[in-house]
């Protein structure tokens, strides 16, 4: 008798210390609301030994700049007990215009990334990649034609919330994807209410199974619960979360911590790049400039002996987790335009407005875009039989740089958007 009193709590005591509680506040409007995802994030995790807790702010058709102006919003975020803040746009408002999405959109996600940040230096915010309408967006289209389709719409969607997470060191839950995913490979599944706008039950089914994924971490194909879906549907979804969720998280900026090192920098000329470091709750710093030296420093001033493409690193201790974060970093003087005989790519047109179109005679691997200032912006690249074709669309006028590799050499080459 002891004997199984014993086993049973030890069982009971390896469960308790393999359940994982996270606090989330959910900030969106009905694409949330609609079958209350929150709730069906949290019994998922029940039935998988996990405990969500969370608080919602889902008034239909609210945007992040309608959030960032609700007192009630801000005043919940600053209780600062948050693990996750997770922020969605209006369904519509990323396909739009990249001018009009830099003036609506994105102030509002830094403004409640930075609150977010502010009031518990250990959360972090989600961004909730939403999707294309069914069959695009007819009520802008006639007046903006990239929205016209569910694939026009859904890449622009898909560019705005990788760009919203990178420039504000977020994490994506990237729900559109999986759609995209279940779409192409299981066309008879209707992700969509009859509006062909907001989701279906089996829609929000495989938003709650993407988001568990990247909130607990776990193997979405361990699941017990599957809701009101057949278990044949319910593995289907789970099996296209863990291909394109689980099995990739850097890609989503998912860390095993869920604490991210952060820096900024200035160029100040000749070489001299003052670095800034962002992390906050930091206690140790170690920075290694790429160019063999280092400092432990937390806001250090390097000069390069040349120009070029750098790797800066920086490694901190915050929150109890060390995380590093690394920057491509152009220094100023680099001369950006190869010689004929080296230059193994050809990029036209360039300037460009839309799109510029990559060729080369060579293999060549692309390795990153960055602005004039070197802050890596997001990019999609389309394979084609001479090259690629890389969209410029989402991206503001200005001077870029491709950095790219042929051989063992590597590459910058100036891009020019109109």
């Amino acid at each position: 008798m002891k004997k199984t009193l014993l086993f049973l709590f030890l069982i009971a005591f390896s469960f308790i210390l393999s359940q994982t509680t996270k606090r989330v506040f959910f900030i969106g409007n009905s694409y949330t609301y609609v079958n209350d995802l929150p709730n069906l994030i949290q019994s998922i995790a029940a039935s998988n030994g996990d405990v969500l807790e969370h608080h919602s702010h889902t008034p239909g058709g609210s945007t992040l700049q309608d959030h960032a102006g609700n007192p009630d919003v801000t005043s919940t975020i600053n209780q600062g007990n948050w693990d996750y803040v997770v922020l969605q746009e209006q369904s519509q408002l990323p396909s739009f215009p990249y001018s009009q999405v830099q003036n609506e959109v994105y102030p509002f996600a830094l403004q409640l990334s930075n609150l977010v940040k502010n009031a518990n230096a250990c959360g972090n915010v989600i961004f909730y990649m939403t999707w294309g309408r069914k069959n695009g967006d007819g009520t802008v289209c006639p007046g903006w034609p990239s929205v016209c389709t569910y694939q026009g719409m859904d890449d622009l969607i898909y560019a705005r919330y990788m760009e919203m997470a990178m420039n504000n060191e977020g994490i994506i839950s990237p729900v559109g994807k999986v759609w995209r995913t279940i779409r192409e490979q299981n066309p008879a599944i209707e992700l969509y209410d009859q509006d062909q706008s907001h989701p279906s039950y089996i829609g929000s089914m495989a938003a709650a199974y993407t988001f568990y994924t990247i909130i607990f971490k776990k193997d979405p194909t361990q699941i017990p619960f599957n809701g009101n879906l057949s278990p044949v549907q319910a593995q289907l979804v789970k099996d296209i979360v863990k291909t394109e969720v689980y099995d990739q998280f850097s890609k989503w900026y998912v860390t095993s911590d869920d604490v991210h090192s952060r820096f900024t920098y200035q160029m100040n000329g000749a070489g001299t790049v003052q670095f800034t470091n962002s992390t906050q709750n930091a206690t140790n710093y170690s920075w290694n400039f790429g160019d063999g030296t280092t400092s432990t420093l937390e806001n250090p001033t390097h000069t390069y002996a040349t120009g070029g493409n750098y790797n800066v690193k920086l490694t901190t201790d915050a929150c109890g987790a060390t995380t590093a974060k690394t920057k491509l970093v152009v220094v100023s003087t680099l001369n950006t335009e190869e010689t004929a005989i080296e230059n193994p790519i050809q990029i036209y047109p360039n300037p460009a407005q839309n799109l510029v179109n990559i060729t080369s005679k060579k293999k060549i691997e692309i390795l990153s875009l960055t602005d004039a200032s070197g802050r890596m912006v997001h990019y999609r690249l389309s394979k084609t039989d001479s090259g690629y074709i890389l969209p410029l669309q989402h991206l503001s006028s200005g001077v870029y740089f491709l950095q790219y590799k042929a051989g063992e050499k590597e590459f910058t080459k100036k891009i020019i958007k109109k």
